[in-house]
């Protein structure tokens, strides 16, 4: 997800002023049908027009059918696939709320009904939340950011009460809502960006949330109370610097956090931190894409660059896969109920 903070601010590409034949062909979506070993170029939508120039912001996959996945994009609004990956086609609003040209940073499905979606987004000047509960087909402005300039960055949803969604704002606001967004209520004010919101999927009062500057916060009872984990990240350089949070979904004790360090991993709910022996220098770049197999946890990815690292046993060995593009790996997603298919968003900084 995401995005130092001077990104806030979009900077529309060249997509916005030259035909589409003129750019750089080399971002949209990679898929992988054996781990990583192989990876095609998806980004098919009809003879005269593809994915192939578009920057992926984020991917999310249906959790109850695999085939449909949700690309976020900069300045190209929300993509859709209904055939795993195989075509793929731009979302309209039919009540016109949504953006053509919005910035999509994040994508939050409702695994009890996955009709209805929640988007972190950036449009018109400002950071906003949209609701669609008919799969994408229409659109509803359900929260905007007080101050233009500001992104709503993370969006979350309980699996346990649906009703309960979760955002965090560029201006540092944790809202929560407990009727599908229709209303909302300031948990925190943080004295920063959030980037990231994960919640635990055996037990939903805890949730997680990363900053830009400032580190990782947890909750044990749904934002009513935070500890910090600033101090502790503070032992690695620039570690404080999140834009990245994977819970394992089987050992949800296990945490990982992609910050401008490199990669940590917490195996006690976030009490302490420790480096992942990943295979490139401290502080080289920011990890900001990550994710884990949600059959088999040990399997861990990362991207640096246009460089996927695949891991088997938690970090110990890598292999290295390198994408056939010029952009950076901005999203991976595993399919979860066929982990060998890999899908990797690529984009500009």
């Amino acid at each position: 997800m995401k995005k130092y903070f001077f990104t806030i601010i979009p900077l529309f590409s060249l997509l916005a002023f030259f035909p589409f034949e003129c750019a750089v062909r080399d971002a949209g979506i990679f898929k992988s049908e054996n781990k990583g070993e192989i990876f095609k170029h998806q980004v098919f939508i009809d003879k005269k027009h593809s994915l192939a120039s578009v920057d992926i912001l984020t991917i999310e996959i249906n959790p109850q059918d695999s085939k449909i996945i949700y690309l976020g994009t900069r300045s190209n609004g929300l993509y859709k696939s209904a055939d795993a990956g195989e075509s793929w086609f731009k979302l309209e609003d039919k009540n016109g709320v949504l953006s053509l040209r919005a910035n999509i940073y994040d994508i939050a499905i409702d695994a009890s009904d996955t009709n209805r979606l929640y988007l972190g987004a950036y449009q018109d000047n400002k950071g906003r939340v949209f609701r669609s509960q008919d799969a994408g087909d229409s659109w509803e402005e359900v929260y905007v950011v007080s101050k233009e300039q500001y992104a709503v960055f993370a969006a979350a949803v309980d699996n346990y009460d649906p009703a309960i969604v979760y955002i965090g704002t560029a201006q540092g606001g944790f809202l929560k809502s407990a009727d599908f967004g229709k209303s909302w209520k300031l948990m925190r004010w943080f004295d920063d960006v959030i980037s990231d919101i994960v919640v635990n999927p055996q037990d939903t009062r805890v949730v997680y949330l990363s900053t830009f500057n400032k580190g990782i916060y947890k909750t044990n009872d749904k934002g009513l109370n935070w500890e910090s984990f600033e101090a502790v990240l503070k032992e690695f350089r620039q570690a404080e610097q999140v834009e990245k949070l994977v819970i394992d979904a089987q050992r949800p004790n296990i945490i990982y956090a992609g910050s401008k360090f490199g990669l940590l991993r917490s195996n006690n709910s976030g009490g302490s931190w420790q480096p992942v022996n990943i295979i490139i220098p401290p502080e080289s770049t920011v990890i900001s894409s990550l994710a884990t197999d949600p059959q088999n946890t040990d399997h861990l990815y990362y991207g640096a660059g246009s460089v996927l690292y695949r891991s088997l046993d938690q970090g110990e060995n890598w292999t290295v896969y390198e994408i056939p593009s010029k952009k950076l790996i901005k999203d991976i997603a595993v399919d979860p109920v066929n982990p060998e298919v890999i899908y990797v968003g690529m984009g500009e900084e």
